[in-house]
C-alpha cells in the first residue's frame, strides 16, 4: 500500500543534534587515525633530533580533538536525555550521542597511552 501521508522532517534542533552525533562519532576515530599513522611517521624524526617535542605536539592536537569529540557529543547527549527511548527518532539520537561519549572516550584513552609510551621511553627505544 502506498502511504498517503507526508513523511515528517526533522527540525532544525534534530539537524544539528544529529550532525554533533555524526561529527562526534567520526572525529575520535579520525584522532586515533592521526595520532597511529603521524604519530610513526614523527617518531623517525624525534629520534633523529632527539627531541620529543614533535611527538608530544602531535598527542596534544590528537587529544584536542578528542575533547571536541567528547563536547559535541555531551551537548547532543544534553539535548536528548529525556527522549523516549522506544520511539525509533529519539532513541536513535540518545544512542547515537551516548556512542559518540563513549568513542571519545575511549579515543581519549588510546592517545594517552600512546602519550604515555612516549614519556616512559628514550626518543629511539
Amino acid at each position: 500500500m502506498l502511504r498517503s501521508d507526508p513523511i515528517p522532517q526533522p527540525s532544525p534542533l534534530e539537524q544539528k543534534i544529529d550532525r554533533a552525533t555524526l561529527a562526534s562519532i567520526l572525529i575520535s576515530p579520525l584522532a586515533v587515525g592521526i595520532n597511529t599513522i603521524v604519530g610513526f611517521t614523527v617518531a623517525h624524526w624525534v629520534c633523529d633530533i632527539n627531541k620529543k617535542t614533535t611527538g608530544y605536539l602531535v598527542s596534544a592536537v590528537d587529544f584536542v580533538l578528542c575533547l571536541i569529540a567528547a563536547l559535541l557529543a555531551w551537548w547532543a547527549y544534553r539535548k536528548v536525555r529525556e527522549a523516549d527511548e522506544t520511539r525509533p527518532e529519539p532513541g536513535r539520537r540518545q544512542f547515537m550521542a551516548k556512542m559518540g561519549l563513549a568513542l571519545s572516550v575511549f579515543a581519549a584513552i588510546v592517545v594517552l597511552a600512546g602519550t604515555l609510551a612516549m614519556l616512559t621511553l628514550n626518543p629511539c627505544d
